[in-house]
């Protein structure tokens, strides 16, 4: 594959590591019991906020309130959202490996880094929602062999991303001598979401950028694991970028924010996903959060981490 692409450094402000970007604030929407319409203005209104990145989540009905209520499908809603969209980076928090198999998820998330003029990133986990594996009838195996499965999804997904053809013969996927056109805008970064220890093996094996949450004194035990993972697999732990998500209460929680950023920044975070408020109050809260706290704690603690 190709190099570095220009678009994606410029969109991104990173050259071939991801680990050399600065601090950076994303938001998460997840969809479910809204319209095409309410998600793309949150969406339009958090970029124009400021924020670095904007994620949805991969289910097939809501998690909260009526589990039959509306809940668009992730890639063909991040497809539109590409188009809705001009400078923030764009992803998934994160696909169910389950949900799709690897050739398709590769396939659907290279269409979107196009759309959006390379500003797409790969976030992925195991899967996990039982109910919707098993109302609709997707297999959901044990959470061990997920993991198993997860660690050839990938293999497969970055075979694809950096190879004119590529041939695969794992205990669940099997792919022959298979075409992959067109590649990603430059480097497509992949995020892997896992707290668990075999989980972290994945994650060092193949992410460049490790999602997690809870308490800092137990980000501190799972980084010591990471860290260990990555002697095993003969990967440098600083060439992964470590992301933390948490709730909009703490994005709306303006006297706390900036403390909350610098204690998670001195354990090595380097980007910072909330969930997006849904009300009026809450998005004006992010605004302030987006125009007036962000800007100074960038200035504060770029190069620190």
């Amino acid at each position: 594959m190709e190099g570095t692409d220009p678009i994606r450094s410029v969109l991104s402000g990173r050259g071939d590591s991801v680990s050399d970007q600065g601090i950076t604030f994303g938001v998460v929407t997840g969809q479910h019991q809204l319209t095409w319409d309410q998600i793309r203005d949150q969406w339009k209104l958090a970029e124009s906020f400021g924020f670095d990145s904007l994620w949805l989540f991969d289910h097939f009905t809501g998690l909260y309130a009526d589990p039959a209520g509306p809940c668009l499908e992730a890639s063909t809603l991040l497809a539109g959202l590409a188009l809705e969209t001009e400078r923030a980076e764009i992803g998934v928090l994160v696909y169910g490996n389950t949900h799709r198999s690897p050739v398709l998820l590769a396939k659907e998330i290279v269409t979107v880094d196009h759309l959006s003029g390379g500003r797409a990133i790969l976030g992925i986990g195991t899967g996990w929602n039982e109910n919707e594996h098993r109302w609709y009838g997707i297999p959901l195996p044990t959470p061990g062999t997920r993991v198993k499965m997860l660690d050839e999804s990938l293999t497969v997904i970055q075979g694809l991303f950096d190879n004119e053809r590529f041939s695969f013969d794992g205990e669940f996927y099997h792919i022959e001598d298979a075409p992959f056109a067109p590649k990603p805008v430059g480097r497509m970064p992949i995020l892997v979401g896992g707290k668990k220890p075999r989980m972290l093996r994945v994650v060092a094996k193949h992410a460049d950028v490790w999602d997690s949450s809870g308490p800092p004194e137990v980000r501190k035990e799972r980084v010591e694991e990471l860290k260990r993972a990555c002697d095993e697999v003969g990967r440098e732990y600083g060439e992964i970028r470590h992301s933390m998500s948490f709730g909009a209460d703490k994005l709306m929680d303006i006297d706390r924010f900036e403390d909350l950023v610098r204690t998670y920044a001195a354990t090595g975070v380097q980007q910072f996903l909330f969930d997006f408020p849904l009300d009026d109050h809450g998005q004006a809260l992010a605004k302030r959060v987006a125009t007036e706290l962000i800007p100074r704690l960038k200035d504060e603690l770029d190069g620190s981490v």
